[in-house]
């Protein structure tokens, strides 16, 4: 992951790649001042994300990202302490992803990231290293998985099934297309050999695989991984 940062000190860029090295390790942070040499970044180095690091809104920080919406739909996150809402509606108008604020929480920071990028890579999982949403991570060059920090062990062939579950996060993915992308195109099984591969995979994911809030079944469509049914206790 690339992520070219605008502005800042040098203490709070520091800051920002300790944050997000947590979750994207080979995290490469590209940092300048000025406006004019960040769209030549932009536009050369091809970031994955950019970030304008302000002290204050100003008309500048408008015209950089107008600039770079003329030429490409990299996500752009404001990052500032300002509260002021007409420039933070001014700001996601002309083209940025979000505002945040600099005090928010690490894992908070973490999770807008996350979410940024996957609604600006929807179909490429493989373009990112890894995939996280406060609970659940995913590191796909290791093919590792962790719940809340600690790894979990899966087979191939679970964690195939949450690998195509977790890439159509919020949608149904049916019993007959997780037997293709699983098994193979020419695979014929009962829905309930997918039904027993879910029960285990609740089994390690879920806090009460009997009532699961990850791995949802909607009858009679299949199966979809939500966070939004989720409510820790």
């Amino acid at each position: 992951m690339k992520a070219l940062v605008i502005g800042g000190s040098e203490e709070s860029i520091e800051t920002i790649s300790l944050i997000l090295k947590v979750r994207w390790r080979d995290l490469v942070v590209l940092h300048v001042a000025e406006s004019g040499e960040a769209l030549e970044l932009a536009r050369s180095e091809q970031p994955d994300i950019v970030m304008l690091h302000l002290d204050s809104a100003s008309p500048g920080c408008f015209d950089l990202i107008s600039q770079i919406r003329r030429f490409s739909n990299l996500p752009v996150i404001v990052l500032s302490d300002i509260g002021n809402v007409v420039d933070k509606v001014r700001a996601l108008e002309i083209g940025a992803d979000d505002w945040i604020s600099r005090d928010c929480m690490p894992m908070e920071f973490i999770a807008k990231v996350n979410a940024i990028l996957r609604r600006s890579y929807p179909h490429s999982n493989n373009h990112l290293s890894s995939f996280f949403n406060g609970r659940l991570s995913i590191n796909y060059a290791a093919h590792e998985v962790c719940m809340l920090g600690k790894r979990v062990n899966l087979t191939p062939t679970e964690y195939k099934i949450l690998y195509q579950l977790v890439r159509h996060e919020g949608s149904v993915v049916s019993c007959t297309d997780l037997l293709r992308s699983v098994w193979g195109a020419d695979y014929e099984a009962d829905p309930e050999f997918v039904k027993k591969y879910i029960y285990r995979l609740r089994c390690k994911l879920e806090e009460d695989p009997a009532k699961p809030q990850l791995i949802v079944t909607e009858r009679g469509a299949g199966y979809l991984y939500s966070t939004s049914r989720y409510h820790p206790n």
